[in-house]
């Protein structure tokens, strides 16, 4: 059986703190949208590989820095183009 995309997998209850904001799915990359006149503050979002592929002109335009999530292999920056995640 071949493997799931990183965007189409479900997480175990082990990684809940890994979903996604807008899916069930393990959140791959976190973008940080900028403040606005309407919401002075920065806010984050968590992204299902599907679902930031799909907003990566929306969120370029609105200014968001993404960066991909702690992977150990480095893939998942590889694969969405992404920065990867310094952390803090």
């Amino acid at each position: 059986m071949a493997a799931r995309p990183l965007d189409d997998a479900i997480p175990s209850r082990e990684v809940a703190g890994t979903l996604a904001c807008c899916c069930p799915a393990r959140a791959i990359v976190q973008a940080v949208m900028p403040p606005t006149a309407a919401r002075p503050h920065e806010t984050e979002l968590l992204l299902c590989g599907h679902h930031y592929r799909a907003s990566r002109i929306a969120l370029a335009a609105a200014g968001a820095v993404v960066r991909a999530l702690p992977d150990p292999s480095g893939e998942v920056a590889a694969w969405i183009g992404a920065r990867p995640y310094a952390g803090g």
